[in-house]
């Protein structure tokens, strides 16, 4: 057992490293990624030669299940879309969207999941964890393409929405292809991306909407196949089912929540500070939480747009000339105030709270975008 455990755990992390250098250096180049997905499949298929058992009497089932859960998640879409509008699509179908997206996309997929389903035959939370890092890398490759150029704030977007969704798809998939192999979440994920390369219009759905959708349709369809489809009940623990269950709920709780304060189009946000400025009281690296609105007042650290930056100072000075205030604010490390004042239109929120140094990998991101520009 434990030459088993060694095995795949040296396995899975060799897998992690070598994605994570395609996610780095390829990630703009999606049919060398895509060779090497098949050049890792390959390899670990001569590792781990065991197949898994399946429900053979649902497998059918779940396939034809799978692919009315991704058709109809399209038509949610397509149904906002109504309402929202659409615009036209730069990848619609076409020979070099065929060659250069659809193709090696298909590929990564079924890559993907096949390396998924094999390395499932070794059971642990540790396995689990690792898988989940392995299948949720590719979804920067795939989803990073839709994309013409990136810089550190898409960069973020991809942390903060393709991340938190992928984890909770991951959990799903995992449950699957455990239970009724790697064919149903290939037809459903390929229903669910390639639509993006085929059809001529795309709806116009806010991104926060479409993560909100991405993460809660996996619970969705577990619960519905749990509930009609697994005929393996008796035989998994009680305390696993449960397992499963908290985890996915906290994970997906989890995810909502830093998605809900990386948005900031809710009551709250959150802003990682990039300068020393307000040294002492809120230092370089720092996360501050703050409250919407421009309900503020005198000594108030608050958030306020100026050009196009977001900046975090304390009010030093009101004016109030009856029609607008005037808010005069100054950074608590600087010697002298800010040049110019603002107003309430310019006043994003107020600082409610502070989390020391969490946002440093931030900073370091920031510092290597640079670079490279």
């Amino acid at each position: 057992m434990k030459k088993i455990f060694n095995k795949y755990f040296a396995l899975e992390l060799f897998i992690i490293i070598l994605f994570i250098f395609i996610s780095l250096i390829f990630r703009n180049n999606i049919f060398i990624s895509s060779i090497l997905l098949v050049l890792t499949s390959t390899f670990v298929f001569f590792i781990i030669r065991k197949k898994r058992i399946v429900d053979v009497v649902n497998k059918k089932s779940i396939n034809i299940i799978m692919l009315v859960f991704g058709v109809l998640y399209i038509s949610l879409f397509y149904m906002i879309g109504l309402y929202t509008h659409f615009y036209n699509n730069l990848y619609s179908l076409s020979i070099n969207s065929i060659i250069h997206y659809i193709i090696p996309i298909t590929i990564i997929v079924i890559c993907v999941e096949f390396i998924r389903n094999k390395l499932l035959n070794n059971d642990g939370i540790v396995n689990m964890f690792l898988i989940l890092m392995i299948t949720t890398i590719p979804d920067f490759i795939i989803y990073s393409q839709m994309y013409n150029s990136i810089d550190l704030d898409k960069f973020l977007v991809l942390i903060g929405y393709i991340l938190f969704a992928s984890i909770s798809n991951s959990l799903l998939f995992n449950y699957i292809s455990s239970r009724y192999g790697p064919k149903p979440i290939v037809i459903y994920r390929l229903i669910t991306i390639l639509y993006a390369y085929i059809l001529p219009i795309i709806p116009n759905v806010y991104m926060f909407f479409r993560t909100f959708v991405r993460i809660f349709y996996p619970i969705l369809i577990y619960y519905y196949i749990d509930k009609y489809y697994d005929t393996d009940k008796k035989v998994i623990k009680i305390k696993d089912r449960r397992y499963e269950v908290i985890s996915m709920s906290f994970c997906t709780i989890l995810m909502l929540g830093l998605i809900a304060l990386v948005s900031c189009k809710f009551d709250y946000g959150a802003l990682v500070i990039g300068s020393a400025s307000m040294a002492g009281s809120i230092d370089k690296g720092d996360v501050i939480i703050y409250k919407t609105g421009n309900n503020v007042k005198l000594n108030d650290v608050i958030v306020f747009k100026k050009n196009n930056l977001r900046i975090v100072h304390r009010i030093v000075k009101i004016d109030d000339n009856g029609l607008d205030k005037r808010f005069y604010t100054k950074g608590d490390a600087n010697d002298i105030k800010d040049k110019d004042f603002i107003t309430n239109k310019d006043v994003v929120g107020k600082v409610v709270f502070n989390i020391k140094q969490i946002g440093k990998p931030t900073l370091w991101l920031r510092d290597i975008f640079n670079k490279e520009g």
